[in-house]
């Protein structure tokens, strides 16, 4: 008989399952839908047990759409939303009936604490990570100040996948992809730092044990076969986050190539042997050896959005996305010396945290292609000061692959490839993150051989960008001037 995985991805918008082969084809895909809840500014809330009812109900379903045979699921494997953290109790009940999710910012009173209290580069010397409020470790002090008796109760703290797969096994595990998002993480050893939980001022004994991602942390239980459909004593591995699963599905491994994710946001990553300790770059583990160095831009292609939405509300018409590449397309590079800031909702850097979205150097003879092929040579700028950086760290990169939904725009694909001076290589693979969790669940129970290099063997594009010599000259010099100007902008917003 065929052996299966069952793939779960813990999402912010839903839950899905899917049913993949070990040889990576998907054979079908459920969803179950959820929102988020947002009660007051800044916070964005789920309930857990919601989460485990819609993965029931999924996998049920792709079972049975797929016409797949519960015995022939050799592994079941999680990614999920990352830093959400459950509380549960000795007798596995939940403790946290709202979880914080990781965009939720509620425990910054805490982080401006810590950093008042401690040298913010000393305590990155070991996480590898800047101060913020996605980090595990500081949502848990959250619930030991604001919601003590969650706290006291909790035998653990588990994120959404180690939560769903507590559910199925009975077991407690994480993975280094997701312990390493703690800010309790000592890079260096590759462990849980006690003196980490001790700054923070958090039991270290309520985040689960660590193993690899890809390693059998359990088997589905008689309770959750029954809920499931899923087979009793089926192994279950570790999984790891959406992020980190999604780049070992697009084939991220390995030194050289990084990746640029545009759809609302623009997330630009690479594998490192090591993280890259700076104030303007976030670390995680891979869930594969090695780190994964990342920047994110929140507006990438809402940058771009913005831009065909102002120019249509000037006309008084909706304006598609073609007829802006269009019009941006009759623009020369650099569009005559005006240059777009695309950091309409910050960064996620502390010294450029309020940062605003700018047009420069506007001048008269500047009209409404000018400002749409603006927006989208600053969204690849910023990456481009991104990529410059990671370089100045010492990382080589030679390849970049680019994929979501961003790569439809032949154009901003051609303003990438001049600006970073290399071809892009365009991915069109959709199910990254159920095909990287597919991956993990196979190789833990034998059916392939090392997970990264069966990525890469897999990996493909369906299209690659090369570089204009004439437009590679002329961004080298947009790019420095739009570094120029950046660095004068860095702290000018204050709230």
């Amino acid at each position: 008989m065929t052996k299966n995985i069952l793939a779960l991805d813990v999402g912010t918008q839903s839950v899905r399952a899917a049913v993949v082969t070990h040889g990576g084809e998907i054979l079908g895909i459920e969803q179950i839908k959820h929102d988020v809840d947002s009660p007051q500014p800044g916070w964005a809330q789920q309930r857990p047990d919601s989460w485990w009812e819609e993965a029931c109900r999924a996998v049920q379903k792709v079972l049975a759409a797929t016409g797949t045979p519960a015995d022939s699921i050799a592994a079941v494997s999680t990614c999920g939303q990352m830093h959400g953290m459950v509380g549960i109790d000795p007798d596995g009940r939940v403790t946290t009936e709202w979880v914080q999710l990781w965009c939720d910012k509620r425990c910054q009173p805490q982080c401006e604490r810590l950093r008042r209290a401690r040298d913010e580069a000393t305590l990155a010397a070991t996480t590898a990570n800047p101060i913020v409020p996605s980090w595990t470790g500081l949502k848990v002090l959250w619930y030991k100040e604001h919601q003590p008796e969650a706290y006291d109760r909790a035998r653990w703290f588990l994120v959404p996948k180690d939560f769903i797969n507590f559910r199925l096994t009975g077991t407690a595990a994480t993975d280094p992809s997701e312990a390493s998002g703690s800010f309790l993480w000592d890079w260096r050893q590759d462990d849980y730092c006690p003196k980490m939980a001790d700054t923070l001022g958090v039991d270290l004994g309520l985040f689960a044990p660590v193993h690899r991602s890809r390693d059998v942390i359990g088997t589905v239980a008689e309770e959750a076969s029954k809920l499931t459909g899923l087979a009793a004593g089926t192994p279950v591995v570790a999984g790891g986050g959406d992020f980190p699963v999604s780049m070992l599905g697009f084939g991220i491994v390995g030194e050289g190539i990084a990746s640029d994710v545009t759809g609302t946001s623009t997330l630009f990553a690479m594998h490192t042997p090591k993280p890259l300790i700076h104030q303007a770059v976030f670390n995680l583990r891979h869930v594969v050896d090695g780190w994964i160095p990342f920047k994110l831009l929140d507006t990438g292609g809402l940058s771009v959005k913005w831009c065909k939405d102002l120019i249509g509300s000037a006309r008084d018409d909706e304006v598609s996305y073609d007829a802006l590449i269009a019009m941006a397309s009759k623009v020369p590079e650099g569009s005559e010396g005006m240059i777009f800031y695309p950091y309409m909702l910050g960064e996620r850097r502390l010294d450029n945290a309020s940062a605003r979205g700018a047009y420069v150097g506007i001048t008269l003879r500047h009209h409404a292609g000018h400002f749409a092929r603006a927006a989208m040579e600053g969204v690849a700028l910023a990456a481009g000061l991104d990529l410059a950086l990671f370089r100045s760290l010492g990382v080589d990169v030679d390849r970049v692959l680019c994929v979501g939904g961003g790569t439809r725009n032949g154009l901003m694909n051609q303003i990438k490839a001049d600006v970073f001076q290399m071809p892009l290589e365009l991915s069109g693979e959709p199910e990254a993150g159920l095909k990287g969790a597919a991956l993990l669940g196979a190789a833990g129970v034998g059916l392939i051989g090392d997970p990264g290099e069966v990525a890469c063997q897999r990996r493909s594009a369906t299209k690659t960008v090369p570089p204009t010599p004439e437009g590679a000259r002329r961004y080298e010099a947009v790019l420095r001037e739009f570094s120029r100007v950046y660095d004068h902008m860095l702290g000018f917003w204050q709230t």
